[in-house]
Parts: structure tokens; C-alpha cells; sequence
């Protein structure tokens, strides 16, 4: 294993729990709220069975890799050379997508809570040339980023909801009746799409990490962590808004912290709050760019694990790296022009395409490796 590109696995869930903070924030709480009402706290808690299942599937596929290998490789070696490729490129699609996404959607709420009447071109290209610079360096230094925000940012989130309990209405939450068994159910799809997006998005970055045992144990905990976290974010705006306005507002987090009062003094730091989670944008762009150009580069027949001596065994064709980057600040530029029409990538096209690929794409290559015994 190369030293300079080696962490551990709880550094890599670390990274996952800010990736998962992104379509928590975007996606998770008016999309559940608009099934589940008031009894959208319990959505998480239901969506951890299915994905117990999930995270065992994964780990299951991941520990089929070898030392310095991430989840491309199992690509490559399931479906071999011809699919495999055509798979590693369909991929890197996605993850470009999802990049540029992600960039556009960084870009509205910085207008919708900030910056209001800007252009969005300004935020998406300004963030996608620095998530370009990190991507275009050490891939542990984009874990190591993770690890030093991570306290910052959840014990934010933790503040926020230490001061959202004063005013809560329980009448907002509770009561909860057999009626709202079928509407909690079809809620907890939505914590489904964004709970598998942590679970298979770091393995992507997987192959910076000693194989050991015992990944579907850490995995299991990591998960129950984010179902607490996920329950945590949707108390407070439902508590304070009610269910029906909740599921109406497009950013209903940094709203509720536009409304919140802290020490009885400071009010109006949606701001600052709004800036500190440009963090896991960040991360999660130039985790995916990096992971593109990677699954590109092995797709053109090059060795690019980490399994080198040297960090400049990895350095040949990196310079997919740049239209890689480009197409993402393109696609953030070309989606999303009207409100109307980023609700549509935010709330119907992401999550469909997510769940096809976390439950159809990857599982449909693991059961063909183990048909061809390659695994």
C-alpha cells in the first residue's frame, strides 16, 4: 500500500457522512415530509432494515478487491475488458452528472439564502476550478480535508438543534397513529436514496484503504449514526414549520436557521451557516471528479491503483481530469435554468437515476462476478 495515499476506514466514513450531508440537506426532508406528514422522524429509522441489507451487500463486493483496488476494478474484473470498460464509463457519466448537479444546486442555495438576484454561473464555475485543484492533487488530502471540517460541521448541526428545541410545536409532531404507517413507508424511500448514495459513493476512494476485516460491522454502525442524524435534521423544521409548509420549501434547513435566535441576541447567521456547508459540496465534487477521471483512465487500459511506491505512479493520464471537470461545470451551467426546473433534477431525476445505480447498475455486476466466479 502506498504511505501517501493510505487512510483508515473511519477516515473513509468520516467522508461519507459529509457526502451523505449534501442530498440530506437538498433531497431528504421536504421529499419525506411530503409522504410521511409529521411522522417523518420515524422515516430513517424504517429505511435501516432494507439498508443493513445494503451495507452487507457492499462490503460483500468490496471485500472481493485486492490491495489498492477500489470498486472500478471489480468492474473491470467481473464483467471483463469489453463491458467492463463500456461499465467504467457509464460510471464516470454518472459521476460527472452528479458533480455538475451538485455544483448548480450548491449555486441556488447560495442565491435562495445569500446572495439573492446573483447568477449561478459565478458560484458553479468558482467552486468546480477549486474542487478541480483538489482533485487534481493528493486523493488523501481530500479525505484529510473531511476529517478536520467533520467536527466543525456536525457540531454545527448539533448548536442548531440545541437551539431549534425552545421553539418546537409538538403538536407537529405528534401524534403519530396506525394511519401513518403506509405514508411512513413510502417516505422512508426517500432516506433509502440518500443513505445508499454513503454507502456505495466512498467506494469509489476505497482503495486508499488497508484491506481488513470487519467493513459490514463499521458499515452497520455508520449507519445507525446517519439515521440519528437524519431523524435529528428533520425534528426541528418539522417541529417549527408544521408538515404541509416543510414539504413545500425547497431549502427548509437554512430556512428554519434563518428563523432561529441564538443566546436571545444573534440572529440572521444563516450566512455563516449557509458558507460552512459549501464544505461538503466541495468534497463531494472532487471526491467524484477524482473518482471520473480514475474510472476513465482505467477504462483506456491503464493500472492507476494505489498500489504504487510513489504518488507519481498515479500521475499518467491525469489530464482526463480536466475535460472531466469541464463537462461537470458545463452540465452545472445547462441544468437547473428556473426554479421549476432544478426541483425536477433535485426531486425526481437524481434520486431515480441514484437508485437505479445503487440497486440495479452494481448489484447486476456483483451477480455476474459470481456467476463467472471471478470474485
Amino acid at each position: 500500500m502506498n504511505k501517501l495515499t493510505q487512510i483508515s476506514r473511519r477516515q473513509l466514513f468520516t467522508l461519507a457522512t459529509l457526502m451523505l450531508l449534501v442530498p440530506s440537506l437538498r433531497f431528504f426532508v421536504s421529499s419525506a415530509t411530503d409522504y410521511a406528514g409529521r411522522a417523518v422522524w420515524l422515516t430513517a429509522p424504517l429505511a435501516a432494515l432494507p439498508m443493513l441489507l445494503y451495507i452487507y451487500f457492499i462490503s460483500d463486493f468490496m471485500d472481493c478487491r485486492r490491495d489498492g483496488e477500489n470498486i472500478q476494478e471489480l468492474f473491470l474484473r467481473c464483467l471483463g475488458p469489453g463491458l467492463g470498460k463500456a461499465a467504467l464509463v457509464l460510471s464516470a457519466a454518472w459521476l460527472v452528472l452528479y458533480s455538475g448537479f451538485i455544483l448548480r444546486s450548491g449555486a441556488d442555495r447560495l442565491i435562495v439564502t445569500v446572495y439573492p438576484d446573483s447568477s449561478p454561473g459565478i458560484f458553479t464555475l468558482g467552486l468546480g476550478l477549486v474542487c478541480l485543484a483538489a482533485a487534481l492533487g493528493n486523493p488523501r488530502s481530500i479525505v484529510r480535508s473531511a476529517m478536520l471540517i467533520s467536527p466543525v460541521l456536525l457540531g454545527a448541526l448539533l448548536l442548531i438543534f440545541a437551539f431549534s428545541v425552545s421553539d418546537l410545536d409538538s403538536s407537529n409532531l405528534l401524534p403519530i397513529t396506525v394511519d401513518d404507517a403506509l405514508p411512513v413507508t413510502l417516505g422512508s424511500l426517500a432516506a433509502v436514496d440518500v443513505l445508499v448514495f454513503g454507502a456505495y459513493a466512498v467506494c469509489f476512494m476505497e482503495g486508499m484503504c488497508p484491506r481488513e476485516p470487519g467493513r459490514a460491522r463499521q458499515g452497520s454502525l455508520w449507519l445507525l449514526g446517519m439515521v440519528l442524524l437524519m431523524s435529528l435534521l428533520c425534528l426541528p423544521v418539522v417541529g417549527m414549520f408544521g408538515a404541509e409548509l416543510s414539504s413545500r420549501l425547497s431549502l427548509p434547513f437554512f430556512i428554519m436557521v434563518r428563523n432561529l435566535m441564538f443566546f436571545h441576541t444573534v440572529e440572521r447567521v444563516e450566512a455563516l451557516v449557509v458558507m460552512l456547508w459549501l464544505f461538503p459540496d466541495f468534497l463531494l465534487v472532487s471526491v467524484f471528479l477524482y473518482a471520473a477521471q480514475y474510472s476513465l483512465r482505467l477504462s483506456l487500459g491503464q493500472d492507476v491503483s494505489y498500489r504504487g511506491e510513489r504518488l507519481t505512479d498515479m500521475s499518467r493520464g491525469r489530464w482526463l481530469i480536466w475535460p472531466t471537470a469541464l463537462a461537470a461545470m458545463l452540465i452545472s451551467l445547462l441544468i437547473g435554468r428556473d426554479t421549476l426546473a432544478l426541483e425536477f433534477w433535485s426531486k425526481k431525476l437524481i434520486p431515480l437515476i441514484n437508485l437505479f445505480y445503487a440497486f440495479i447498475f452494481i448489484p447486476s455486476i456483483y451477480i455476474v462476478g459470481k456467476v463467472k466466479k471471478t470474485l
